[in-house]
């Protein structure tokens, strides 16, 4: 797969693209690293449940979520992989595949925690526990991440199913929607932080829901209308997120001198 056709897909008239597929022992070590820091937040804030938990496991973790005060307990600090953990998982052949798709790149830093920034989401069966459609680009327009990165780029996002059940939980998306410079909406505060809000009916966007099996990533534009789909299976979806940052190719001198990457 080449760099071009990736990234035309991105940029072409759907806005996304589902060609990037984790194999399977990609896909158990994300999985062995969500589940140890899922397991230590437990641990940390109910010793005396941790065991229930962990005999469960993740995708039945909503069996007894009731223990736990769900929407303080999962901040998004709270599920930033480590570094250490990261460091392993950009030596996957995933990764080695997707640097030769796009080139080389960084992953964006939101919350200024030193690394580069993997996390993961967990949704419980319903549609509690989902975030509304939006654009990522929003959030960067309205300064919620501040600033990130010292040298011109371009963003995509990558979104990949951990534990999750095709057709029935996931990711919804708008082909097309990142063509459209006048979506409406506005920025308000929720649970304390700044955030993006749609003021559209949802006819007006006709979002579809990709049917992903774990491992199989989406990526998508920075202006692609996007958002988690309600989970109909009895089952916790897990999914795991993060934002490149592509740098753009300038003059080299240019590069050189104020230490942009180049491709």
């Amino acid at each position: 797969m080449g760099t071009t056709n990736f990234l035309e897909s991105i940029n072409g008239e759907e806005g996304y693209t589902t060609q990037l597929k984790l194999n399977n022992e990609d896909l158990n070590v994300l999985r062995k690293f969500i589940r140890i820091q899922w397991l230590y937040r437990l641990q940390l804030l109910l010793p005396r449940h941790v065991q229930e938990f962990d005999r469960l496991g993740m995708e039945r973790y909503h069996e007894v979520s009731d223990l736990i005060e769900h929407k303080m307990a999962w901040p998004k600090e709270a599920r930033v992989l480590p570094r250490e953990a990261v460091e392993v998982i950009r030596s996957l052949d995933f990764f080695k595949r997707l640097e030769a798709s796009v080139g080389k790149f960084q992953i964006s830093d939101e919350e200024h925690l030193g690394w580069e920034e993997i996390y993961w989401r967990i949704v419980r069966p319903g549609d509690s526990d989902v975030g509304s459609l939006h654009a990522d680009k929003w959030f960067w327009d309205i300064g919620a991440y501040g600033k990130v990165a010292d040298f011109p780029h371009e963003r995509i996002k990558i979104w990949i199913p951990i534990y999750s059940v095709p057709g029935k939980n996931g990711l919804l998306v708008s082909p097309g929607s990142h063509l459209r410079e006048d979506w409406r909406w506005h920025a308000e505060k929720k649970f304390g932080l700044n955030k993006p809000v749609l003021d559209e009916p949802i006819e007006n966007i006709d979002p579809i829901l990709l049917p992903l099996n774990a491992g199989e990533a989406v990526i998508f534009h920075d202006k692609l209308l996007h958002g988690g789909s309600p989970n109909l299976v009895q089952f916790t979806r897990v999914s795991l997120e993060f934002t490149l940052l592509i740098p753009m190719r300038v003059d080299k001198e240019v590069a050189l001198s104020s230490n942009v990457l180049v491709n």
